[in-house]
């Protein structure tokens, strides 16, 4: 457990409430997540090629998983771009098993999307996509597009 002194840092927190509401379909947003795009082989296939239980995905497969997670909250991206982030690392102490230790791999992805289902977006937003949540990653950013004319 880590535990941050008193006077460390500040923290502001915001309603997301008038943004949740502002969500309707066909809206052009802009979005932004830093998360961990893994693929989990199934055991034949970890087997054949010696893989671990689960793959950090980066470059082109990275774009994929991304593409799929998108999909699976509700936009469909217009515009998208990606860079990898530092890797995560640390230890995980379940109470009475020895250390674990922690690695997220971390990918950020940028861009503009529509808003094709506000419920799973709504979803998204609030709980996060991918693995990693409790290490800072799959937090979903999305704001108002800005209309050119």
């Amino acid at each position: 457990m880590i535990v941050v002194p008193d006077g460390y840092g500040t923290t502001l927190t915001r309603p997301l409430d008038a943004l949740l509401e502002a969500i309707r379909p066909g809206l052009t947003i802009r979005y932004r997540c830093a998360a961990s795009p893994v693929r989990k082989p199934g055991a034949t296939t970890r087997a054949l090629y010696n893989l671990p239980p689960v793959v950090a995905l980066t470059g082109t497969a990275a774009d994929e998983w991304w593409l799929r997670q998108a999909d699976n909250s509700g936009i469909k991206p217009l515009t998208h771009h990606s860079h990898p982030l530092d890797t995560f690392r640390g230890q995980r102490r379940p109470t009475g098993t020895p250390p674990q230790r922690i690695r997220h791999s971390r990918t950020q992805f940028d861009g503009t999307a529509a808003i094709i289902d506000t419920d799973l977006l709504r979803t998204a937003v609030l709980n996060g996509v991918g693995r990693g949540k409790a290490y800072g990653c799959g937090l979903l950013s999305i704001a108002p597009a800005r209309q050119t004319s």
